[in-house]
């Protein structure tokens, strides 16, 4: 995963908090060894150097901040707290340093600028090709209508739903299934055609066979 500007900074600064420590280190470590003489004229050498050695190990462990990642992680909890009062809710930890610098947001949300929902606009029909503004004319003959609206009847598997779980009718029918199929179907029924009375109609179970809709086969 990609590192946050935050954690790039903290990593910097571990590392040279690291560097300090150990020049701070061998620096003691030197001071020590030489106070063996300069204070005890040489006496216990090995006991000496042992214990400037535990004490400059003892500066490189301390000088690691190892509260640092809590103190960090507890901040940006606040921060996701105090985020979230202003409705901007942040499920992932790390983002919150990112939205929290963010001054505009573009989205795409289903159900409020999209619908989850295909639509034909336009389409090559009868050997000829319709614009947007040609098709909601409606401008084919009804024989052309008749025949797409059978295949597209029939070859298919998706079909609509007009009401929830609780009984309601829905404002608009939901796909069960393939969208294209449910946009091709849409199509139909706008023309007029009854999808489950154009199959029942024109499809024979044990003498026919169905094609669904593939994009290998649209063209």
């Amino acid at each position: 995963a990609v590192n946050t500007p935050l954690q790039d900074k903290l990593e910097i600064m571990a590392e040279q908090i690291g560097y300090i420590g150990l020049v701070a280190a061998i620096g003691t470590f030197i001071a020590m060894v030489i106070s063996i003489w300069a204070r005890h004229h040489g006496e216990d050498i090995l006991g000496g150097f042992i214990e400037a050695f535990i004490l400059s190990v003892t500066i490189i462990v301390v000088a690691i901040p190892e509260g640092l990642p809590l103190a960090v992680t507890i901040s940006l909890a606040y921060s996701t707290k105090k985020m979230y009062q202003d409705q901007c809710f942040i499920r992932i930890l790390a983002a919150c340093e990112t939205m929290g610098n963010a001054t505009n947001i573009c989205s795409d949300k289903t159900g409020t600028l999209t619908e989850n929902r295909m639509t034909v606009v336009e389409g090559y029909f009868a050997d000829k090709k319709y614009s947007q503004d040609e098709f909601s004319q409606q401008p084919m003959s009804e024989a052309a209508k008749e025949a797409i609206a059978e295949n597209v009847c029939v070859n298919r598997v998706a079909y609509l739903v007009y009401k929830d779980s609780n009984g309601k009718v829905l404002d608009k029918p939901n796909v069960i299934g393939s969208k294209t199929e449910g946009a091709l179907i849409v199509m139909a029924k706008n023309w007029g055609f009854d999808y489950e009375a154009v199959k029942a109609k024109a499809y024979n179970d044990e003498t026919d066979k169905m094609f669904a809709f593939n994009s290998g086969k649209k063209r």
